[in-house]
C-alpha cells in the first residue's frame, strides 16, 4: 500500500470532544507521496489512526503554527485542515526511527482534567525553546484501540512510540529544545507504556480534591438529568468503558453506576497511574490545582527546574495567566460560570466510598508523593 494524499470534501465532526477518528473526513484521492516529505514540511502532523486499513493519517494544514498554538491541538489540526494523508504503518514506524530526538528531551504534563493542565501547556509555550502541543488526540484514540479489543498490546505500544518520535518533527518557526506534551487525562491509562518506552521523559502531574473536582464537572450536568436514570447510566458506562477499564471491572450487571461514580473512576485510574509512574522511578513531579492556582510561580519556578528549562521570561508568563487558557472551546471559563448544579451529599459519599475502596489514594484530599512545596 501506498503512501498517498487526498483533498477533503467534507468535514464531520459534530461533536468538538469526541476522540479523533478517519471518518472525521470524507475525502477524495490524490497523488502519492513520499512518506519521508512529511518529516521536514510542518504542514503534516500526525491526526489519528486508521486500524482497519493500518494506516496512519496527517491532516495537511493551511495555518501549522494556528495548529500548534490552538487549545486543543487536535480540533486545530481540524479548523485548519485542507488534505488528509494515509501512510501504511510500516512506512509510518520506519521513518519515526529516522526523526531525531528533541535535543533537551520530552515533557508530558499528565492530570485528572480541569486543574490547569491547558494553561501549564501554555505556559510552556511560552519559552521559545519548547515545541509545546495541548492535547494530540491520536493518544486518546490509542487507549480506545488498547481497550475495545482487536489489538495486541505490542500493537498498540509500537504506535505509541513512532506517534511520539513524528511529535519530534520540525515545527513551524524556530527549531526547539524540548517537546511537552499535554494529554487528554483519559491517557493516564496508558501510564505503564509511555514510563516504559520513555525513562529520559519528564511526567509533571496535575491533580485536586476529587470532591471539588467533580463538583466543577459536576455543575455543567444538564438540570433535568436524572443522575439515577438506569437506562442512561447504563450507556454512560458503555462509553466510558472504551476509555477507562475501571469501569468494566466495576460495572455490575444488576444496577448501573451512576455517572458521578463513572467519572470518579477516571480520576482514581489518572491518580494511581500518576503512582504507577512513581513505582517505575521515571522523572515525575506533581502539583494541586489549589497551590498553582493560590501562587502560580511557587508552583511554575521547581516545575521549571524540574524539565531542565533555564532562560524564563517571567514577563511572558504573567501575560500567559492572565488569560483562559481555553477561551473559546466549551470550558470556556465564562461560559461555564453559568452552570449551577450541585452535587447532593449522597453523590458525595459515592465519591468518597469509591476512593476509600483504593488502596493507595483512600481519601478525596490525598497528597501524592513528590508533590511541589510538600
Amino acid at each position: 500500500m501506498d503512501t498517498r494524499r487526498f483533498s477533503i470534501k467534507e468535514t464531520c465532526r459534530a461533536n468538538p470532544i469526541h476522540v479523533v477518528k478517519p471518518a472525521d473526513f470524507v475525502t477524495e484521492p490524490a497523488d502519492e507521496i513520499e512518506p519521508e516529505s512529511l518529516v521536514n514540511d510542518p504542514r503534516f502532523t500526525l491526526y489519528c489512526f486508521d486500524p482497519e486499513n493500518q494506516a496512519a493519517l496527517f491532516v495537511e494544514s493551511n495555518d501549522p503554527a494556528a495548529v500548534d498554538k490552538a487549545a486543543f491541538y487536535y480540533q486545530g489540526q481540524v479548523d485548519h485542515a485542507v488534505g488528509l494523508v494515509s501512510m501504511p504503518l510500516e512506512a509510518f514506524h520506519r521513518v519515526a526511527l529516522e526523526i531525531p530526538k528533541p535535543p533537551k528531551g520530552v515533557i508530558f504534563i499528565h492530570s485528572v482534567g480541569r486543574c490547569g493542565s491547558t494553561l501549564v501547556s501554555k505556559v510552556l509555550e511560552a519559552v521559545p525553546a519548547v515545541h509545546s502541543l495541548s492535547e494530540p488526540d491520536d493518544l486518546t484514540q490509542l487507549v480506545n484501540l488498547s481497550n475495545t479489543g482487536g489489538f495486541t498490546n505490542e500493537w498498540v505500544r509500537e504506535c505509541l512510540a513512532s506517534s511520539l518520535r513524528w511529535r519530534g518533527k520540525p515545527r513551524f518557526g524556530p527549531s526547539a529544545d524540548f517537546l511537552a506534551i499535554k494529554s487528554r487525562s483519559e491517557v493516564m491509562v496508558l501510564a505503564d507504556s509511555l514510563g516504559d518506552l520513555f525513562p529520559e521523559a519528564k511526567h509533571f502531574f496535575l491533580y485536586r480534591n476529587a470532591l471539588s473536582w467533580m463538583g466543577t464537572l459536576f455543575r455543567g450536568f444538564p438540570a433535568d438529568r436524572d443522575v439515577y436514570d438506569e437506562e442512561l447510566n447504563r450507556k454512560v458506562e458503555d462509553g466510558w468503558a472504551k476509555t477507562i477499564p475501571l469501569v468494566t471491572e466495576l460495572r455490575r450487571p444488576d444496577k448501573p453506576m451512576n455517572p458521578v461514580q463513572v467519572r470518579v473512576l477516571a480520576w482514581i485510574t489518572c491518580m494511581e497511574g500518576y503512582l504507577k509512574l512513581r513505582q517505575m522511578d521515571i522523572p515525575t513531579c506533581a502539583a494541586r490545582f489549589e497551590d498553582i492556582t493560590a501562587d502560580p510561580k511557587a508552583v511554575l519556578e521547581p516545575f521549571f527546574q524540574f524539565c531542565g528549562i533555564d532562560d524564563v521570561d517571567w514577563s511572558a508568563m504573567e501575560e500567559v495567566l492572565s488569560r483562559d487558557s481555553q477561551a473559546g472551546t466549551i470550558y470556556d471559563r465564562d461560559l461555564r460560570r453559568q452552570y449551577t448544579r450541585e452535587l447532593t451529599e449522597d453523590l458525595r459519599q459515592d465519591i468518597r466510598s469509591l476512593i476509600a475502596s483504593r488502596p493507595g489514594l483512600q481519601v478525596p484530599d490525598v497528597v501524592l508523593p513528590g508533590t511541589i512545596g510538600i
